[in-house]
């Protein structure tokens, strides 16, 4: 089954969101930027306080908050019509489910993480564990259009391609957080002859992963677990990736989830995070970055970009730490901590290699 087509007036109005969406990236942007200069502060929240006064600002955090909402929830939204074909959905999914058993492990006696359970992560109401079409749509809504309206390939294949070049001989990977598994068959196609594994708390999109993999022919092994607690072996694993999970988790379950990862490598295997960051633009990139979690329901997103993350890495056991923006290509100016000339969420790749054992107590 291809992507769960939308109607003609369903592509329409998603093609009027994306246009709201080019509105709040340009000209509300650029404004708001020029009212958090006039604020004058290097304090995040001062800056909120005197900025929230301008019009080009309060449209901007409209739009923030509300295309999203008409992305999935509008007349024409993307939620919307995947219920109405929840039961063919459901079926499509149990049906694929019973091909290949042998690669999809499913645990519906674990417990989903209370901060999964507890937010409408991205103002997907239920998120995106609770049934066949809330994976569709999750799928649909990621494969369409971002925030910063990338192309949605470009990054699996970057992601591809780093981990080829970290751990060029690995033959067991884990993709941490793959939700419906594009993640993961980049990785696979690019490690022929590797057992690739993609893991991930919900059930629903570890199905959808296992169907577009039957179909695409890349026959990829997918398991429901947590990255806090993952069911490897010590020492089992030559590579750890991850694929925009650590802004969905508060700090306490990312530093397990480090001390898990580190666990399951081997002496000198690699490790890579592709997430949301290092924010350039100083305090006026963090406050919009504070600004954006909090309007779109991605809390840990601002608690993430806080952290010390080559400090939690190296308590944890790596080193060969190395952590640049990735995705867009920043200019230099960006490189140089600036403000960039249009709102984009810019992508860090983060990688580091697992310290041998003996060295860390000798460190």
């Amino acid at each position: 089954m291809k992507e769960a087509p939308l109607s003609f007036e369903a592509s329409a109005f998603q093609c009027f969101v994306r246009g709201l969406r080019g509105v709040w990236r340009d000209e509300a942007y650029r404004g708001s930027v020029e009212a958090a200069r006039r604020a004058g502060s290097d304090e995040p929240a001062e800056i909120e306080r005197k900025a929230r006064e301008s019009a080009a600002y309060q449209l901007y955090s409209w739009l923030e908050r509300h295309s999203q909402q008409f992305k999935y929830y509008g007349r024409y939204g993307i939620v919307r019509w995947m219920e109405e074909r929840k039961d063919e959905l459901a079926k499509v999914l149990e049906e694929s489910s019973k091909r290949h058993p042998e690669l999809l492990q499913l645990n519906p006696a674990l417990e989903l993480p209370e901060y999964v359970r507890a937010v409408d992560t991205h103002q997907h109401g239920g998120g995106i564990w609770g049934d066949a079409a809330d994976a569709f749509a999750y799928e649909t809504s990621s494969s369409a259009y971002s925030f910063s309206l990338f192309n949605p390939r470009t990054p699996m294949e970057l992601y591809a391609a780093t981990a080829r070049k970290l751990a060029p001989q690995a033959k067991a990977i884990l993709d941490l957080g793959c939700t419906s598994g594009g993640s993961t068959r980049a990785l696979a196609r690019v490690f022929p002859g590797a057992r690739v594994i993609g893991v991930d708390v919900c059930a629903p999109p570890l199905k959808l992963a296992h169907l577009r993999s039957l179909e695409q022919g890349v026959l990829t092994h997918f398991r429901q677990g947590n990255a806090e607690k993952l069911a490897d072996a010590d020492a089992s694993v030559d590579l750890v990736a991850s694929h925009w999970l650590y802004h969905e988790m508060p700090p306490a379950a990312v530093r397990r989830s480090l001390i898990e990862a580190r666990r399951v490598l081997k002496n000198g295997g690699g490790f890579m995070a592709y997430d949301m960051y290092l924010v350039p633009g100083g305090a006026i990139g963090r406050w919009l970055q504070a600004g954006y979690a909090a309007r779109n329901n991605e809390p840990f997103a601002h608690t993430y970009a806080g952290m010390d993350m080559e400090k939690e890495l190296r308590a944890a056991g790596f080193t060969d730490i190395e952590m640049k923006i990735a995705h867009p290509e920043p200019s230099p100016e960006v490189q140089a901590g600036e403000l960039p000339p249009h709102r984009t969420h810019y992508m860090t790749m983060i990688t580091a290699k697992a310290l041998p054992i003996a060295a860390r107590g000798a460190t």
